[in-house]
Parts: C-alpha cells; sequence; structure tokens
C-alpha cells in the first residue's frame, strides 16, 4: 500500500493562529504546508499542481457560498480529505457530515476550537488512502471558487475583519 502524503493545507484569516498551525502539523511529520489566508493564496497554491492529503478549514461559517466553494474544492481533486475547526453545535456538527456524505466531500472531521496537538493527532491517524485518487488529474483551476462565492467576498472566518 502506498504510503499517504503528509501534505496539509490550512485556511484561516489569522497569521498567528496559522504559526500554531503549522508548529503543530510539523510534530505530526507534515513538513508540506501551505498556510493560507485567504482563497487567493489557496488558489496560488494549487497552481503548483500538488496533492494535500488534509485540508483544515479554520472558523469555517457554513453558508450557501462557503458550502459551494468547499464542495468546488473537494471536486478540485487535490485534497484527499478536510478538517473543518469552529464552535459548531452537535445539530451543526450533524448537518456538515449529512451535507459531505449529501455531495460527496471527504469531510474527515468537523472538531472544536481551540485544535490541540491530540485532536490533530488522531486526524492524522484516521486518514484515509484513496487507492486510485492519484491518476485522476488535478484541475487546472480553481478559479471557479470565486463564481460560488456570496457576493463577492471571500469565504468567511468568524474572526474576519
Amino acid at each position: 500500500m502506498a504510503a499517504i502524503s503528509r501534505r496539509a493545507m490550512v485556511l484561516c484569516s489569522h497569521p498567528g493562529r496559522l504559526l500554531d498551525y503549522s508548529a503543530l502539523l510539523n510534530r505530526l511529520e507534515f513538513y508540506h504546508l501551505s498556510l493560507c489566508q485567504d482563497l487567493d493564496e489557496v488558489r496560488k497554491a494549487l497552481s503548483s499542481q500538488q496533492r494535500y492529503s488534509l485540508f483544515i478549514l479554520d472558523d469555517f461559517a457554513p453558508g450557501p457560498g462557503e458550502l459551494m466553494s468547499l464542495k468546488t474544492l473537494s471536486q478540485s481533486n487535490a485534497f484527499r480529505q478536510f478538517v473543518l475547526a469552529g464552535n459548531y453545535s452537535d445539530r451543526e456538527k450533524t448537518g456538515l457530515y449529512q451535507w459531505a456524505w449529501k455531495n460527496r466531500v471527504p469531510l474527515l472531521q468537523v472538531l472544536d476550537k481551540p485544535l490541540s496537538l491530540a485532536q490533530l493527532r488522531e486526524v492524522a491517524n484516521s486518514l484515509v488512502a484513496y487507492h486510485g485518487e492519484d491518476e485522476k488529474p488535478i484541475r487546472a483551476s480553481v478559479s471557479e471558487i470565486r463564481d460560488y462565492q456570496v457576493s463577492g467576498e471571500p469565504l468567511r472566518c468568524s474572526g474576519s475583519s
């Protein structure tokens, strides 16, 4: 069985929190990281045509535009699995898992913040290797993300100013 890539991307509007993610993920042997503050940085990182085993969206606020952006990202074949981090009720978590299942988005976990090393270790240990995914091409562009955003605003994080 092929080893799972240890590449991760994190989308978070807070630079300090991105550094925290970097330190935690490095401790879990994710040495290839893309730390992004907005979707433009995500698009730039994806232009290298690299695959990521994990995409963490910090403070994901599930609205229609954000869910469509998440679905578009999952269809890009650049990410194997997604983790949403935020402050969600049990009902919201259930709704996110149901939406992901219905829309074929590989949502690994919905986690409460603040994230700990133990939570991220559990995520890393539960990553699934999808055979055959590497044979599918990565979509050349994820520019469609902009088309799904509500009023052209960036993907919302609750701490954005």
